[in-house]
């Protein structure tokens, strides 16, 4: 079985410059990495960016695939723990605020990545900034995308 982890985080200036990076690893040790910028975007739609593209980097076909996404970002993580999605998508991406679901377009695309995945991907939230050294390093990827 090949178990790997995608740490993944978002940045986001008050400038609205964001970036996301994830960093890939398997038995502590990093594999790869990946980051980029966007404008005009929020520190939610960074976090959101990141995982996405930490999935592409993957093959959900892959028979021996097991991954977990780490984030410290509890919007990403609870989505997919407490299934929230499931709600949305009943409601036509109605939040329970009667307004739209927030980020609408990238949820769309996560969840597409990660349904293909099934029981071969797991998410874990961890705190940020919290001395874990590869959410520190995603963390590093992101906001040096934000300069």
């Amino acid at each position: 079985m090949a178990k790997y982890q995608a740490w993944t985080d978002g940045a986001c200036k008050k400038t609205r410059i964001g970036g996301w990076g994830f960093v890939v690893v398997q038995d502590d040790k990093e594999l790869f990495t990946n980051s980029g910028r966007c404008e005009d975007t929020t520190n939610n739609r960074m976090e959101l960016q990141a995982a996405i593209e930490a999935l592409k980097k993957f093959d959900p076909e892959s028979p021996t695939l097991q991954l977990e996404v780490v984030s410290d970002s509890a919007y990403v993580v609870n989505c997919f723990k407490q299934k929230w999605y499931v709600k949305w998508r009943k409601n036509h991406w109605i939040a329970a605020s009667g307004k739209e679901v927030l980020n609408r377009d990238l949820w769309e695309e996560l969840l597409e990545r990660a349904e293909a995945f099934g029981d071969k991907l797991s998410w874990r939230h961890v705190r940020g900034h919290a001395g874990h050294k590869w959410n520190l390093r995603a963390d590093e990827l992101a906001t040096a995308e934000t300069m």
